[in-house]
Protein backbone atom coordinates (compact mmCIF):
# COMPACT_ATOMS: atom_id res chain seq x y z
CA UNK A 1 0.00 0.00 0.00
CA UNK A 2 0.96 3.29 -0.72
CA UNK A 3 2.31 5.93 1.66
CA UNK A 4 -0.57 8.01 1.14
CA UNK A 5 -2.96 4.60 2.22
CA UNK A 6 -0.31 3.77 5.08
CA UNK A 7 -1.80 3.45 8.77
CA UNK A 8 -2.44 6.62 10.93
CA UNK A 9 -0.27 7.76 13.39
CA UNK A 10 0.61 5.79 16.32
CA UNK A 11 -1.07 2.53 13.90
CA UNK A 12 -4.80 3.63 14.33
CA UNK A 13 -7.03 2.28 12.42
CA UNK A 14 -8.73 4.41 10.38
CA UNK A 15 -12.17 5.49 8.71
CA UNK A 16 -12.00 4.68 4.91
CA UNK A 17 -14.63 5.57 2.60
CA UNK A 18 -14.81 4.15 -0.74
CA UNK A 19 -17.25 4.65 -3.96
CA UNK A 20 -18.47 1.73 -5.93
CA UNK A 21 -19.44 2.78 -9.57
CA UNK A 22 -17.06 3.78 -11.72
CA UNK A 23 -14.19 3.28 -8.78
CA UNK A 24 -14.36 -0.32 -7.95
CA UNK A 25 -16.49 -2.00 -10.76
CA UNK A 26 -17.05 0.07 -14.46
CA UNK A 27 -20.47 0.84 -15.39
CA UNK A 28 -23.67 1.82 -13.51
CA UNK A 29 -24.45 -1.51 -11.69
CA UNK A 30 -28.48 -0.11 -11.02
CA UNK A 31 -29.14 0.90 -14.99
CA UNK A 32 -27.53 -2.37 -15.67
CA UNK A 33 -30.20 -4.27 -13.38
CA UNK A 34 -33.32 -2.08 -14.79
CA UNK A 35 -31.69 -3.20 -18.53
CA UNK A 36 -31.85 -6.77 -17.47
CA UNK A 37 -35.00 -6.03 -15.97
CA UNK A 38 -36.83 -4.23 -19.02
CA UNK A 39 -35.43 -6.89 -21.66
CA UNK A 40 -37.02 -9.68 -20.12
CA UNK A 41 -40.48 -7.97 -20.67
CA UNK A 42 -40.95 -6.41 -24.33
CA UNK A 43 -44.05 -4.72 -23.62
CA UNK A 44 -42.23 -2.98 -20.71
CA UNK A 45 -39.15 -2.19 -23.38
CA UNK A 46 -41.15 -1.03 -26.05
CA UNK A 47 -43.14 1.24 -23.40
CA UNK A 48 -39.65 2.21 -21.81
CA UNK A 49 -38.58 3.24 -25.27
CA UNK A 50 -41.64 5.11 -26.26
CA UNK A 51 -41.44 7.01 -23.07
CA UNK A 52 -37.81 7.88 -23.63
CA UNK A 53 -38.58 11.59 -24.84
CA UNK A 54 -40.45 12.15 -21.34
CA UNK A 55 -37.84 10.62 -18.76
CA UNK A 56 -34.32 10.79 -20.51
CA UNK A 57 -34.10 14.29 -19.99
CA UNK A 58 -35.75 14.05 -16.66
CA UNK A 59 -32.56 11.87 -15.02
CA UNK A 60 -30.43 14.65 -15.73
CA UNK A 61 -32.45 17.22 -13.82
CA UNK A 62 -32.50 17.41 -10.34
CA UNK A 63 -35.74 18.60 -9.28
CA UNK A 64 -37.12 15.77 -11.33
CA UNK A 65 -34.66 12.84 -11.27
CA UNK A 66 -35.77 10.79 -8.23
CA UNK A 67 -39.41 10.58 -9.95
CA UNK A 68 -38.09 9.44 -13.36
CA UNK A 69 -35.86 6.77 -11.42
CA UNK A 70 -38.84 5.68 -9.47
CA UNK A 71 -41.09 5.37 -13.00
CA UNK A 72 -38.23 3.34 -13.85
CA UNK A 73 -38.29 0.98 -11.34
CA UNK A 74 -41.86 0.27 -11.37
CA UNK A 75 -41.95 -0.28 -15.03
CA UNK A 76 -39.14 -2.46 -14.79
CA UNK A 77 -39.99 -4.70 -11.58
CA UNK A 78 -43.98 -4.30 -12.03
CA UNK A 79 -45.00 -7.98 -10.63
CA UNK A 80 -42.20 -8.95 -8.97
CA UNK A 81 -42.45 -9.75 -5.17
CA UNK A 82 -39.24 -8.67 -3.02
CA UNK A 83 -37.76 -12.58 -2.99
CA UNK A 84 -37.73 -12.62 -6.74
CA UNK A 85 -36.49 -9.22 -7.53
CA UNK A 86 -33.42 -9.73 -5.17
CA UNK A 87 -32.75 -12.82 -7.13
CA UNK A 88 -32.60 -10.70 -9.96
CA UNK A 89 -30.22 -8.27 -8.60
CA UNK A 90 -28.34 -11.43 -7.45
CA UNK A 91 -28.39 -12.34 -11.01
CA UNK A 92 -27.37 -9.01 -12.42
CA UNK A 93 -24.51 -8.87 -9.71
CA UNK A 94 -22.66 -11.93 -10.53
CA UNK A 95 -22.35 -11.15 -14.12
CA UNK A 96 -21.55 -6.93 -13.24
CA UNK A 97 -18.81 -7.78 -10.19
CA UNK A 98 -17.94 -11.12 -12.32
CA UNK A 99 -13.43 -11.37 -11.52
CA UNK A 100 -13.45 -12.63 -15.55
CA UNK A 101 -15.88 -9.53 -17.12
CA UNK A 102 -13.14 -6.87 -17.55
CA UNK A 103 -15.67 -4.25 -15.15
CA UNK A 104 -14.03 -4.81 -11.95
CA UNK A 105 -10.87 -2.84 -11.19
CA UNK A 106 -8.44 -5.06 -9.38
CA UNK A 107 -6.12 -2.86 -7.92
CA UNK A 108 -9.03 -1.32 -6.06
CA UNK A 109 -10.56 -4.64 -4.53
CA UNK A 110 -6.38 -5.52 -3.53
CA UNK A 111 -6.44 -1.81 -1.67
CA UNK A 112 -9.65 -2.34 -0.28
CA UNK A 113 -8.56 -5.57 1.00
CA UNK A 114 -6.11 -4.28 2.58
CA UNK A 115 -6.93 -1.69 4.89
CA UNK A 116 -9.30 -4.36 5.73
CA UNK A 117 -6.42 -6.29 6.88
CA UNK A 118 -5.13 -3.60 8.37
CA UNK A 119 -8.18 -3.39 10.87
CA UNK A 120 -9.30 -0.26 8.80
CA UNK A 121 -13.02 0.96 8.80
CA UNK A 122 -14.07 0.22 5.41
CA UNK A 123 -17.50 2.31 4.14
CA UNK A 124 -18.38 1.28 0.44
CA UNK A 125 -20.85 4.91 -0.06
CA UNK A 126 -22.63 4.35 -3.30
CA UNK A 127 -25.38 5.97 -4.96
CA UNK A 128 -26.42 2.59 -5.94
CA UNK A 129 -29.63 0.91 -4.25
CA UNK A 130 -28.46 -0.81 -1.26
CA UNK A 131 -29.71 -4.29 -1.79
CA UNK A 132 -27.66 -4.74 -5.30
CA UNK A 133 -25.01 -2.43 -3.55
CA UNK A 134 -24.29 -5.21 -1.26
CA UNK A 135 -24.71 -7.93 -3.32
CA UNK A 136 -21.65 -6.14 -5.83
CA UNK A 137 -19.87 -6.22 -2.87
CA UNK A 138 -20.33 -9.69 -2.34
CA UNK A 139 -19.39 -10.85 -5.68
CA UNK A 140 -16.48 -8.97 -5.49
CA UNK A 141 -15.46 -10.76 -2.54
CA UNK A 142 -15.85 -7.82 -0.56
CA UNK A 143 -18.70 -9.06 1.85
CA UNK A 144 -16.91 -7.60 5.25
CA UNK A 145 -17.35 -4.11 4.44
CA UNK A 146 -20.34 -1.71 5.72
CA UNK A 147 -22.73 -0.38 3.09
CA UNK A 148 -24.15 2.95 2.93
CA UNK A 149 -26.46 3.08 -0.35
CA UNK A 150 -29.49 4.66 -1.43
CA UNK A 151 -32.77 3.36 -0.20
CA UNK A 152 -34.90 1.29 -2.20
CA UNK A 153 -38.54 0.49 -1.11
CA UNK A 154 -40.43 -0.78 -3.54
CA UNK A 155 -44.00 -2.64 -4.15
CA UNK A 156 -45.03 -5.45 -6.44
CA UNK A 157 -47.80 -3.18 -7.97
CA UNK A 158 -47.90 0.12 -6.75
CA UNK A 159 -45.58 3.26 -7.45
CA UNK A 160 -41.70 2.77 -4.97
CA UNK A 161 -41.92 5.34 -2.35
CA UNK A 162 -39.39 8.28 -2.83
CA UNK A 163 -35.78 7.42 -2.81
CA UNK A 164 -32.87 8.68 -0.19
CA UNK A 165 -30.33 8.97 -2.56
CA UNK A 166 -26.58 8.27 -1.40
CA UNK A 167 -24.93 10.35 -3.88
CA UNK A 168 -23.36 14.41 -4.04
CA UNK A 169 -24.49 16.22 -0.95
CA UNK A 170 -27.30 12.94 0.00
CA UNK A 171 -24.23 10.76 0.85
CA UNK A 172 -22.73 12.90 3.24
CA UNK A 173 -25.98 12.61 5.12
CA UNK A 174 -25.98 9.14 4.79
CA UNK A 175 -22.61 8.17 5.47
CA UNK A 176 -23.56 10.77 9.04
CA UNK A 177 -26.58 8.84 9.15
CA UNK A 178 -24.78 5.20 9.17
CA UNK A 179 -22.45 6.90 12.05
CA UNK A 180 -19.50 7.55 10.22
CA UNK A 181 -17.84 10.88 11.54
CA UNK A 182 -16.27 13.78 9.44
CA UNK A 183 -13.95 13.85 8.37
CA UNK A 184 -12.57 10.52 7.27
CA UNK A 185 -9.15 9.84 6.74
CA UNK A 186 -9.12 8.23 3.11
CA UNK A 187 -11.85 8.73 0.51
CA UNK A 188 -11.97 6.85 -2.87
CA UNK A 189 -13.88 8.23 -5.79
CA UNK A 190 -14.10 8.81 -9.63
CA UNK A 191 -16.43 10.91 -9.48
CA UNK A 192 -16.64 15.31 -9.48
CA UNK A 193 -20.07 14.60 -7.60
CA UNK A 194 -18.22 13.38 -4.57
CA UNK A 195 -16.35 16.56 -4.25
CA UNK A 196 -17.95 16.80 -0.75
CA UNK A 197 -16.82 13.44 0.26
CA UNK A 198 -12.97 14.18 -1.20
CA UNK A 199 -13.11 17.19 0.34
CA UNK A 200 -14.07 15.63 3.54
CA UNK A 201 -10.92 13.29 3.68
CA UNK A 202 -7.69 13.36 5.36
CA UNK A 203 -6.40 12.03 2.12
CA UNK A 204 -8.82 12.09 -1.27
CA UNK A 205 -8.22 10.09 -3.94
CA UNK A 206 -8.94 10.62 -7.56
CA UNK A 207 -9.90 7.46 -8.82
CA UNK A 208 -9.56 6.88 -13.19
CA UNK A 209 -11.46 9.88 -13.30
CA UNK A 210 -12.55 11.43 -17.31
CA UNK A 211 -10.88 14.09 -18.47
CA UNK A 212 -13.96 16.61 -17.26
CA UNK A 213 -14.22 15.19 -13.60
CA UNK A 214 -10.54 15.44 -13.15
CA UNK A 215 -10.31 19.30 -14.27
CA UNK A 216 -13.02 19.56 -11.69
CA UNK A 217 -11.69 17.56 -9.36
CA UNK A 218 -8.40 19.31 -9.87
CA UNK A 219 -10.17 22.81 -8.97
CA UNK A 220 -12.19 21.60 -6.15
CA UNK A 221 -9.16 19.78 -4.30
CA UNK A 222 -5.91 21.34 -5.77
CA UNK A 223 -3.57 19.88 -8.56
CA UNK A 224 -1.28 17.78 -6.40
CA UNK A 225 -5.02 15.53 -5.54
CA UNK A 226 -3.57 11.72 -5.60
CA UNK A 227 -4.79 10.39 -9.55
CA UNK A 228 -5.60 6.79 -9.57
CA UNK A 229 -4.70 4.57 -12.28
CA UNK A 230 -6.30 1.07 -11.68
CA UNK A 231 -6.67 -1.36 -14.37
CA UNK A 232 -10.07 -2.87 -15.29
CA UNK A 233 -12.74 -0.10 -15.01
CA UNK A 234 -13.12 0.35 -18.59
CA UNK A 235 -16.44 -1.52 -19.51
CA UNK A 236 -17.51 -2.21 -22.71
CA UNK A 237 -20.22 0.20 -24.07
CA UNK A 238 -23.07 -1.90 -23.74
CA UNK A 239 -21.81 -3.62 -20.46
CA UNK A 240 -25.03 -4.29 -18.69
CA UNK A 241 -26.30 -7.38 -16.27
CA UNK A 242 -28.01 -9.38 -19.03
Amino acid sequence: MSDAAGAGAGGVPEVVVVDLDGTLVAGDAFAALLRHLLSRHRLRLLAAVVAAPLWAPALVLPPTRSVAERGLVWLAGLGLDDGAFAEEARRVAAVHADADGGRVAAAGVERVREHLRRGDRVVVATGCAEPLAREVCAVMGLGDVEVVASTLVRHRWRFPEPVLHARGPGKMRALEAAGVVLPVDHAYSDSARDVPLLRAARVPHVVDPSRRDLRRLRRALGDDVEVLRWAGTAAPPDAGGR
